[in-house]
C-alpha cells in the first residue's frame, strides 16, 4: 500500500502529488462532522486529476427577527434570509421566518473554539418592516444558537407638495403615489 498523504485544504481546495492506489478517506475540519466526508474510500488510478468530496455540519443557526431586535419584541412573519460567502454570493435555499419570527439555517458549522464564519444576508421582510440588507456574520460556539434580528417599523415621513411656477403656494389637495 502507498503511504498516507495529508491533503491541506485552503479555501476549499488543496493539492497534492499522490500515487495510484486505493485509499480510505478521512477529515478533520473544525466544526463539521467529520465522519461524514463523502466519498469515504477513492482509488486514484491516473484516470482524472480531480477528487471531489463532501462534508456536513450539524450545527443550527436561529434568526428571531422581531420588530425591536429583541427575544420578546413583535415577531415579523415572512422574512428572508439566504447563506452567503463574504462576498454575498448566495448558497442553498433561502429560509423565511415562521408565526414566532424564526429563521432557522440548519447544517451549519460549530465548534467550542475556532468555529468556521457563518455569512448570511437577509433579501426581504414581510414589506411592512425595513431591514439591513448588508452581510452578516457570526460563528457557533455550541450546536444551537440564536441571533436577534430587528426589522423596525418604518417612520413616518412628510411629504410636502408646491406649485412649481409660484414659490411657497402649497397645493391644496391631491395624491403623490410612490411605486
Amino acid at each position: 500500500m502507498a503511504k498516507p498523504y495529508t491533503i491541506n485544504i485552503v479555501n476549499g481546495t488543496g493539492q497534492a502529488s499522490v500515487v495510484n492506489d486505493s485509499y480510505t478517506v478521512s477529515s478533520s475540519v473544525v466544526g463539521y462532522d467529520n465522519t461524514s466526508i463523502n466519498p469515504s474510500s477513492i482509488t486514484i488510478d491516473g484516470s482524472t486529476t480531480t477528487q471531489n468530496f463532501t462534508i456536513a455540519a450539524d450545527g443550527t443557526l436561529t434568526l428571531h427577527v422581531t420588530e425591536d431586535g429583541t427575544t420578546t419584541g413583535t415577531p415579523v412573519v415572512g422574512a428572508t434570509f439566504n447563506r452567503t460567502d463574504s462576498e454575498g454570493n448566495i448558497y442553498g435555499n433561502v429560509i423565511t421566518t415562521d408565526s414566532n419570527g424564526d429563521a432557522v439555517f440548519n447544517n451549519v458549522p460549530f465548534a467550542e473554539t475556532g468555529a468556521p464564519i457563518i455569512y448570511y444576508k437577509q433579501i426581504a421582510s414581510d414589506g411592512d418592516h425595513n431591514f439591513d440588507s448588508t452581510v452578516k456574520n457570526t460563528t457557533l460556539t455550541t450546536s444551537t444558537e440564536t441571533l436577534q434580528v430587528e426589522n423596525s417599523l418604518p417612520t413616518t415621513q412628510t411629504f410636502n407638495l408646491t406649485d412649481a411656477n409660484y414659490e411657497g403656494l402649497t397645493i391644496a389637495t391631491g395624491t403623490i403615489t410612490l411605486s
